[in-house]
């Protein structure tokens, strides 16, 4: 898979469940790509709307929010998402596994106990200072105002959107892409120690 010219070596996406009401918190999905360096690009940032799951009378899952995941996990092959169970979470695992079967598409189940606000400064401070998050152009439009009035000692804030993304990014394995320490060591991307090349005459 590429991203432009970079191979993506790894995709994650977290779902922050909510039941889509009027006042409720956003029910935001968010899809973070990482590559070999270990760069993450947070692709997706999208509010799904509705119910959780809509049913037809054999009780076949034809629409709601699960139903749009599913068409999100074929577009972008998504390998595996990851749903928050506080609150309304809890009961949807089963009805998402139900509505991506046969995509190969795997769920995982988070249940947070860490504060909201220090799980996001976790999450998205390295990554920002040291910059290596990378963010498509739509997810910027979406989170931005939620990005700038961020305030960590604010628990009622609107901040759904980059608490997914922030879910995401603390579900991403951590890759060693860069040298650390050794600042006149040549890079290699090949992880395996290199004692360089010997010629050994050996009489049988």
């Amino acid at each position: 898979m590429y991203l432009g010219t970079i191979q993506i070596v790894g995709a994650i996406a977290y779902w922050d469940c909510s039941l889509g009401k009027v006042k409720s918190d956003a029910s935001a999905f968010s899809l973070i790509l990482t590559d070999a360096r270990g760069q993450l690009y947070w692709h997706v940032a999208k509010g799904l709307t509705g119910e959780i799951a809509e049913f037809d009378d054999r009780d076949r899952i034809i629409g709601g929010q699960v139903h749009q995941i599913r068409e999100l996990v074929i577009q972008y092959q998504i390998p595996r998402v990851i749903i928050e169970t506080n609150g309304p979470g809890g009961f949807a695992p089963a009805i998402l596994r139900q509505a991506l079967k046969g995509t190969g598409c795997g769920v995982g189940e988070e249940h947070s106990k860490t504060n909201k606000q220090k799980r996001i400064l976790d999450a998205l401070e390295s990554p920002l200072s040291a910059r290596f998050l990378w963010a498509h152009v739509d997810v910027v439009r979406m989170v931005w105002d939620q990005m700038r009035d961020f305030n960590p000692a604010l628990a009622d804030q609107d901040d759904d959107y980059i608490d997914s993304g922030a879910g995401a990014i603390l579900q991403t394995p951590v890759r060693i892409g860069r040298i650390v320490g050794k600042p006149t060591e040549t890079r290699r991307d090949d992880w395996r120690p290199d004692a360089g090349v010997h010629e050994v005459q050996v009489d049988y």
